[in-house]
């Protein structure tokens, strides 16, 4: 079959990558073309914070399907040779506000039921998990030891490479302008510099370009419109200079999230500082958001000297109801967009592959594009 998957940040990355390489004796390996507008993971993959997890036990079905996502992921880094992109090396979390606190042992107790590794820890047990940091005397800390992070970026240029090694065709620097069609059927895309490649079926995954892309045939996505005022699309992360072994894994502190970057430094965000960062958010806004974070970085890891090198703009790709958006929406036409790309990304690859090659995965069947807004428990 001849694929066209649009988009090379984590889960465009994945799916070359599996399309590529099948299970030994179950199908030839397809032949596949990956069009991405700039080089893999440049975009949302390899900006965001890409924590991976099945930290939210509301839903059931859908925290088997991130558990299965996190043990697809160790599969996947292990034929690998466990590279430095993924680091599983757990989230430890706090609160000290009396009703967070009720709600985080409320939210670790489930979890455990689940059969989630998640487990309330003391100050001693912080100490020797981040000795760096500091958390109040009566803060409750939980820790979960099976989470961790990718970095998106080196994730997603490894895997394709590797499916490019296996045979695809990787297109950077050229953007998916339109779909092409034949009646209702999807066979291919348009490139900016006026040539279509054809395919067989055309698999969507441009992220937060996707709404655009798809409405070029009509096709519509619900996903936040990151350009609307108030959108909870767009954040800001910042990256500081080195700060080699500062933490040891994920931190959620109260008003920060801080883990170790790609190059050494810091890679910090705060969801209530989010607020107004649309698509006109001005230089001078992201240098006080910057310095914002550093501040409550130097309380969270008192003695940190890195400064802010860095703050970037990361635009997420963020379905109406927060669940995936997965499945075929015209003939030739599949369509795989998500919020939680970082933790699904492999996991869906597997799941696609399978449906793609006729085998429906009862797991997708609740997030097809087409659906009513899922409501969370």
């Amino acid at each position: 079959m001849r694929i066209l998957v649009v988009g090379a940040g984590i889960i465009g990355a994945a799916l070359a990558d599996r399309l590529t390489r099948p299970a030994p004796g179950s199908r030839s390996p397809d032949e596949v073309t990956v069009v991405e507008a700039d080089e893999p993971g440049a975009g949302t993959s390899g900006t965001s914070y890409a924590w991976f997890n099945a930290n939210d036990p509301a839903d059931p079905a859908y925290h088997r399907l991130r558990t299965a996502a996190m043990s697809t992921w160790r599969d996947l880094a292990a034929g690998f040779g466990d590279p430095d992109w993924y680091r599983p090396s757990g989230n430890t979390t706090w609160e000290a506000d009396d009703d967070a606190k009720s709600d985080l042992a409320d939210r670790v107790a489930r979890l455990t039921d689940l059969g989630y590794a998640a487990e309330l820890v003391d100050l001693d047990r912080l100490r020797h998990l981040e000795p760096r940091v500091h958390a109040p005397k009566d803060a409750l800390i939980a820790h979960y030891r099976d989470e961790g992070y990718v970095h998106g970026g080196p994730a997603a240029r490894a895997l394709a490479g590797r499916a490019r090694e296996a045979g695809a065709s990787i297109v950077t620097g050229h953007r998916a302008v339109a779909l092409t069609t034949d009646g209702d059927r999807v066979t291919g895309v348009r490139l900016d510099d006026g040539r279509n490649l054809h395919a067989d079926l055309t698999i969507c995954a441009a992220g937060r370009h996707s709404p655009a892309l798809l409405a070029t045939a009509g096709v519509p996505l619900r996903l936040v419109d990151p350009s609307a005022p108030g959108s909870a699309a767009p954040c800001l992360v910042a990256f500081t200079s080195a700060a080699e072994g500062v933490v040891n894994g994920l931190v959620h502190a109260p008003g920060l999230s801080v883990r170790s970057a790609e190059h050494g430094g810091l890679n910090l965000e705060a969801v209530d500082l989010d607020a107004g960062v649309d698509e006109s958010a001005s230089p001078a806004l992201l240098r006080t958001v910057g310095a914002e974070l550093l501040a409550r970085a130097r309380t969270v890891i008192p003695g940190l000297t890195a400064d802010v090198v860095e703050v970037r703009r990361c635009v997420r790709p963020l379905p109406v109801d927060g669940y995936p958006l997965i499945g075929l929406q015209r003939p030739g036409l599949y369509t795989a967009v998500t919020h939680s790309g970082i933790t699904l990304g492999p996991q869906l690859a597997v799941l696609i592959d399978q449906e793609i090659h006729g085998d429906a995965s009862p797991a997708l069947a609740p997030y097809r594009p087409d659906r009513e807004p899922l409501h969370r428990a």
